[in-house]
């Protein structure tokens, strides 16, 4: 969960979308806009290999997902948390909330590995990515943390449209070069269960649903949705034999730029988790920082001391992102309540 999806302030994270009138381009852009991000070198950073049919059927379920809340008005209006508030209760819009903070918390420990990983990787070619990566993790996240702490501003729009082609040049070309990806990959029984963690990926799709009322709108997010799971089938698929071995330096610098796009969408997804520390009670903005990058260090040591594959450090925010959805989805066959009307 960046992003997803993924819901915070204009700083970071997934956000509560603004109402957008347009067609099938506008849906398209929005939806790119809304999921690519981190995922494009967390998902191969991190879960590793992935067969196409596991994400071709991931996309094809939240496509199923997509045409269900649309008939039911959509999420781009409003936002998810008010989509299910309206339609199950405040209970249920705080545990979506609940969701959002927990997702956000956990990922970073996977977003904090693949910048380890990936700074491993590239200065280490021989695929040392074991502790070097954890405490290369461990560095990120505390200065993730530390730059969060210090204020909620976040990079502007141009700042971000920036960055995200940044992040799809440095994965382009890791990916062309033929780079050692850090992750475990998903074989056998792994495979099947990598769905969950690739939800990580679809964070956001979450508030960028239109109504079926806007069929053009409808069919550029859907197109959207498929856009990105081509990109991360090709990302995610492991290189071929004849991938030639990339050069040291480059294979040097492009893990030091991925990493350092790691670290930004880690800051600014702890701003986000900071966000919904707030929403869920919390007294400041600056102690959700705190419980956020703490709960991430923990995510993150538990999974060395354990020995954990790097993609299991995924499973957390995409429990959460499949829950939210789950919850959406509920909320997507109830009709709106009615509202309450005060003298």
């Amino acid at each position: 969960m960046t992003a997803s999806p993924v819901s915070a302030p204009a700083a970071a994270g997934p956000r509560e979308p603004r109402p957008a009138a347009g067609g099938l381009a506008e849906g398209l852009r929005r939806t790119l806009l809304g999921v690519l991000g981190a995922g494009l070198l967390v998902l191969p950073g991190v879960l590793g290999p992935v067969p196409a049919a596991t994400v071709a059927a991931v996309a094809a379920a939240l496509a199923g997902w997509c045409l269900l809340v649309a008939a039911a008005g959509g999420t781009d209006r409003g936002g998810p948390t008010a989509f299910v508030r309206d339609r199950l209760g405040p209970r249920a819009a705080r545990a979506a909330t609940a969701l959002y903070f927990g997702g956000f918390a956990t990922g970073q420990a996977a977003v904090a590995l693949a910048a380890g990983g990936y700074a491993a990787a590239g200065f280490a070619p021989a695929g040392d990515s074991g502790w070097r990566a954890h405490l290369a993790a461990a560095a990120v996240l505390a200065a993730a943390a530390c730059r969060a702490w210090l204020g909620p501003q976040g990079p502007s729009p141009a700042a971000r449209r920036l960055r995200l082609a940044s992040v799809a040049a440095v994965a382009a070309a890791w990916w062309g070069l033929g780079g050692p990806l850090p992750g475990s990959g998903a074989t056998g029984w792994w495979a099947a269960l990598a769905a969950v963690p690739l939800l990580f990926g679809w964070v956001g799709l979450e508030g960028a649903v239109p109504s079926a009322a806007r069929p053009r709108m409808l069919a550029g997010t859907l197109l959207g949705l498929a856009a990105a799971a081509a990109l991360y089938a090709v990302l995610a698929a492991p290189p071929g034999p004849s991938a030639p071995e990339p050069h040291p330096v480059a294979a040097a610098a492009l893990g030091a730029a991925a990493a350092a796009l790691c670290w930004s969408y880690c800051r600014t997804n702890l701003q986000a988790t900071a966000a919904r520390w707030t929403e869920l009670g919390g007294r400041s903005r600056r102690g959700g920082v705190l419980a956020g990058a703490a709960l991430a260090l923990a995510f993150l040591a538990a999974g060395a001391a354990a020995d954990w594959p790097a993609a299991v450090l995924l499973a957390g925010p995409g429990t959460a992102t499949a829950a939210l959805y789950c919850l959406i989805a509920v909320a997507a066959l109830r009709r709106p309540r009615p509202k309450e009307h005060t003298a």
